[in-house]
């Protein structure tokens, strides 16, 4: 069973919530990206269907009760937003041709509980870290109605910029 309840909705970048749509502007601005307000764009809306545990919230685990996510698919990048009351607001940003898909393993699957339908890793966000540069991974959650269209539009789209 997932941690999360989700509903996955696809708009376009102009029509996403505010603060997301002016976090992911500014991201993109800040990174000289084009985004076009009728770019493609995927908002999932997670609800947790539990209270954490005491030491996941020592730790600083997800405070929120619901969060947004958002997946931008610019002509050459793909942007994600989280949006959360406590988490604030953070933007990731990659360019496409650098960047892959990939679901839960199963065996990660079945230790989680979490299923490959609830999202999927998009791998090829540029981090740096003590060891230098490198490509990281951040996790979208999906859900339905239409979270496997999300999906599918992100795979389309990396197909495309990699041909």
């Amino acid at each position: 069973m997932s941690e999360y309840e989700r509903a996955t909705t696809s708009m376009t970048f102009g029509s996403l919530p505010e603060p997301i749509r002016a976090a992911v502007r500014a991201k993109a601005e800040s990174l000289q990206l084009t985004v076009a307000d009728d770019a493609p764009a995927f908002l999932t809306h997670s609800r947790k269907l539990k209270r954490s545990g005491m030491l996941n919230r020592m730790l600083g685990g997800d405070q929120d009760k619901a969060h947004d996510t958002a997946l931008v698919i610019g002509a050459k990048d793909v942007l994600v937003a989280t949006h959360g009351e406590k988490r604030g607001t953070a933007v990731l940003a990659a360019r496409l041709d650098d960047t892959d898909v990939s679901a839960m393993s199963e065996r990660l699957s079945e230790l989680s509980g979490i299923s490959a339908d609830d999202g999927m890793s998009v791998n090829g966000f540029p981090v740096s870290g003590t060891e230098g540069n490198g490509r990281g991974s951040f996790y979208v959650g999906l859900g339905p109605p239409e979270g496997a269209a999300a999906r599918t539009a992100l795979i389309e789209a990396i197909r495309a910029a990699k041909a």
